[in-house]
């Protein structure tokens, strides 16, 4: 499934991850994701944040999935942010977890 296989890639090579939202195939004005698709990020961003940080900082999920879904939308399209697989993973998304985590660690 390619949701599956983006999400273990990122996890992978990142640390943290970022979900494919291929689900909400709406289209949508570049620079903004349906609230919608918004929140499964949000939810699902969350729980693998806390899955896989070390102990003490699980609290900095919301900041983190908060600064990163908000980065991919100055970066890229939701068209774009949809097509993302593991295996076509934009250096966008590399930058955005990098900034992201560099600010809330």
């Amino acid at each position: 499934m390619k949701f599956s296989k983006l999400v273990m890639s990122l996890l992978s090579s990142s640390g943290l991850g970022l979900l494919s939202l291929s689900i909400f195939a709406q289209e949508t004005p570049a620079a903004t994701y349906p609230p919608e698709a918004i929140a499964v990020f949000m939810q699902e961003c969350q729980t693998k944040f806390a899955a896989q940080t070390p102990p003490g900082f699980g609290d900095r999920g919301d900041r983190y999935c908060t600064c990163l879904i908000n980065r991919l939308q100055e970066k890229m399209s939701y068209e774009e942010f949809q097509k993302m697989t593991a295996d076509n993973e934009p250096p966008e998304v590399k930058a955005a977890i990098n900034e992201c985590i560099g600010a809330i660690f």
